[in-house]
């Protein structure tokens, strides 16, 4: 069972996203509030954050930033999930370390399909024991 960090400060999205990543047998921390999720990561490890990209105070591109420079944390794979699909914040996210990217709106199977993908390739060593 993977560690999910999942960062939106739209409630609504955070719920639904935080569900479907349940569903598929994971345990969510969900936060809406990036400067509290960069806190939280602080002594927490995940195996995936999935991160939306705007919202106030820092974005998703400087939260996923500031999340892959802490030791513990420098390999996690991250989700960014987003209304902006035009290639330059495609550009800046890859740029970030964002290891996908998806358009909101976005279909449940596919988020949850990404999810997997992601945690199914990431080395596992994000995980506490």
């Amino acid at each position: 069972m993977a560690q999910v960090l999942v960062v939106d400060d739209d409630d609504d999205i955070r719920a639904l996203v935080a569900m479907q990543v349940r569903r598929g047998g994971h345990e969510v921390v969900d936060v809406g509030d990036p400067v509290r999720a960069l806190a939280l990561a602080g002594d927490r490890s995940f195996d995936l954050a999935v991160l939306d990209w705007s919202m106030p105070g820092m974005d998703g591109g400087t939260l996923c930033q500031r999340l892959r420079q802490l030791p513990h944390l420098a390999g996690l794979p991250v989700l960014v999930v987003t209304a902006f699909t035009d290639d330059a914040t495609r550009q800046r996210a890859a740029e970030c370390g964002a290891a996908s990217f998806m358009a909101k709106p976005f279909r449940l199977g596919e988020l949850r399909e990404r999810v997997d993908g992601l945690v199914a390739t990431s080395s596992g060593s994000q995980s506490s024991p």
